[in-house]
């Protein structure tokens, strides 16, 4: 049996629920060791039991203190991945919205990764290292209410993929996932669950996305699975919005 932690630590913004939860909870069955960053611990108690799991509170707006964190892991073990998956989306129509709300959803949900890549990469540059941002097929959509959304997503794809040009000669990859509409606390926040369920009959396979299904792509991508993939965009949508 390996020993815990064994392929090296990956870091996830947004552990505390959803997308990010699952998305550690197999990172640690699969040999990876996990720095949890989140503004409380949320879901994340259920992981504590693990060797491997350490949790730090942080807010992903504060890049001197994401550093720090992350600094401070990389003196225990070897930094081989980060997966950005801290995000809100608080709807309002266009002419509604107020400066505060739009900034608060850049500074999350594109700048929290931004910090967190600046934070991470340098211990990962010349050793090899997979980075993850998590967008969202809104990027690309649009959807009425969610601009201020939209842009903050779209702006991860740009971000995404200019790093990649930059870091790949580094042995560091950077690719994005896109999820389409999925079993969260955000949807679940501005939806009845007979509004979200609703949107199954217009997805190709028939139902909406479950966390893991998102989780497995942002593994696969982490992985040595997809060692040759980077700029990349894997939209997990179930076959909704195909273009």
């Amino acid at each position: 049996m390996s020993s815990v932690g064994a392929k090296g630590c990956v870091v996830v913004t947004g552990v505390g629920s959803g997308i990010g939860f699952e998305t550690a909870r197999r990172l640690l069955a699969a040999d990876y060791a996990v720095l949890g960053i989140d503004r409380s611990p949320g879901r994340s108690g259920e992981l504590s039991s693990s060797a491997g799991f350490t949790f730090a509170q942080c807010d992903v707006r504060d890049g001197d203190l994401q550093r720090a964190t992350i600094a401070q892991q990389a003196e225990k073990g070897r930094i081989v991945g980060l997966v950005a998956c801290a995000g809100i989306i608080e709807r309002k129509p266009y002419l509604e919205l107020d400066e505060d709300t739009f900034d608060r959803h850049l500074d999350i949900n594109l700048k929290g990764p931004f910090l967190a890549c600046q934070a991470a990469l340098p211990f990962m540059r010349g050793q090899g290292g997979s980075i993850v941002l998590v967008s969202s097929s809104i990027a690309r959509t649009g959807s009425a209410t969610a601009g201020h959304y939209a842009a903050s997503k779209g702006g991860l794809l740009g971000l995404a993929r200019t790093l990649a040009l930059e870091v790949a000669r580094e042995g560091v990859r950077v690719n994005t996932v896109s999820p389409g509409v999925t079993d969260t606390p955000l949807p679940r926040a501005h939806a009845s669950d007979a509004e979200l369920y609703a949107k199954a009959s217009r997805i190709p396979l028939g139902r909406i996305a479950r966390p893991e299904d998102v989780a497995e792509a942002i593994c696969f991508l982490i992985g040595d699975e997809s060692s040759y993939v980077t700029g990349q965009d894997l939209r997990v949508t179930g076959g909704a919005g195909l273009f």
